[in-house]
């Protein structure tokens, strides 16, 4: 049991931090109304050989106290994380599966010193030099679903959490419902949450199509120097979501099945909330800036089935990501 606390306490800060990381497939809202001409389809019109750069930014604090009986070594207390990154993805090809769109994409982070004069929308060739070998491929379907993810874990701990946010938030549309939308439009969606440390946890999330405003890619020569001087305006589809994270198991047990197989028991609640503001092109489909804001809490008692060696964990965690499409950056003298 004691060794086996150090992974469960970093399972507990990692589904803390980044339990919506995954757009889920089951999650995208639907209903049997048709498409009519007042609604627009936020999706993406990839193309082969289609390039977009993202300035990304993450931050997140988080504070874990520990109460325990026994000993817990290396044991987690919280810690603080501050990442921007500059990262390319590239279109490798489109196709349809099972009458599924989907685009086959990979992703660079961005050497800034070899970044001045490259175009979002440049071909993959042109940006060749500002690549590092930091590369992840992978396939997002029209709904969201992400498949085939290769070389995620080449990224050290900060780059996987800005990339999963800039993921969520450039599969946008796998949350959008089927039908298209409309200005003023409001809808639901619920997404579990698989491998949690309590069972029967999912964020409950109200969306809304606020209004269309101007939007603009902005100017970035370096992560997290995004500038005020911006590209050309357009016009974006302005989505606002508030995700709730709720919990439908009971306090005294919410011991998920495989924990129940090692003999464990879990209890405890879960809290959290998070705001997330999106502006899609209508032009093109891409996500041209988005914000979100989290906060996140879990009191959670882990022990062996009959009661002993029981350790309690209390996680208080908060995120701001940001996440903005760069335009053509002036070329350097």
């Amino acid at each position: 049991m004691n060794n086996a606390l150090p992974m469960l306490a970093a399972s507990l800060l990692f589904q803390v931090l980044f339990v919506s990381a995954f757009p889920s497939p089951a999650a995208r809202a639907s209903d049997g109304e048709t498409e009519t001409s007042d609604r627009v389809t936020l999706l993406p019109r990839f193309a082969s050989g289609q390039s977009v750069t993202y300035d990304v930014g993450y931050s997140a604090a988080a504070n874990t106290i520990t109460e325990s009986s026994v000993a817990v070594p290396m044991a987690p207390t919280g810690g603080k994380t501050e990442t921007h990154l500059l990262l390319r993805a590239e279109v490798q090809g489109v196709g349809v599966d099972a009458g599924m769109p989907f685009a086959r994409l990979r992703t660079y982070l961005l050497d800034p010193d070899s970044l001045a004069g490259a175009n979002a929308g440049s071909s993959a060739a042109s940006s060749a030099d500002a690549r590092t070998s930091k590369m992840v491929e992978f396939t997002l379907f029209q709904n969201g679903q992400v498949n085939d993810l290769v070389g995620l874990d080449a990224l050290t701990a900060d780059e996987q959490a800005a990339w999963r946010e800039w993921l969520e938030r450039f599969g946008v549309e796998g949350a959008l419902p089927n039908r298209g939308v409309k200005p003023g439009e409001k809808w639901h969606t619920e997404e579990p949450i698989p491998n949690a440390l309590l069972s029967g946890l999912s964020w409950d999330k109200e969306s809304q199509y606020v209004d269309d405003e101007p939007c603009a890619a902005a100017l970035s020569s370096s992560p997290g120097d995004a500038s005020s001087a911006v590209g050309p305006q357009e016009i974006c589809a302005v989505i606002l979501t508030t995700a709730t994270l709720k919990q439908r198991s009971a306090q005294k047990d919410a011991t998920p099945e495989d924990y129940k197989l090692h003999d464990l028991r879990t209890s405890g609640i879960a809290r959290g909330k998070n705001e997330v503001i999106t502006y899609v092109s209508l032009k093109t489909g891409l996500v041209v800036r988005a914000t979100e804001d989290a906060h996140q809490s879990m009191s959670v008692t882990v022990a062996k089935s009959d009661g002993t060696n029981r350790v309690h964990y209390t996680v208080n965690a908060d995120s701001h990501a940001q996440v903005l499409l760069v335009a053509a950056t002036p070329s350097r003298p």
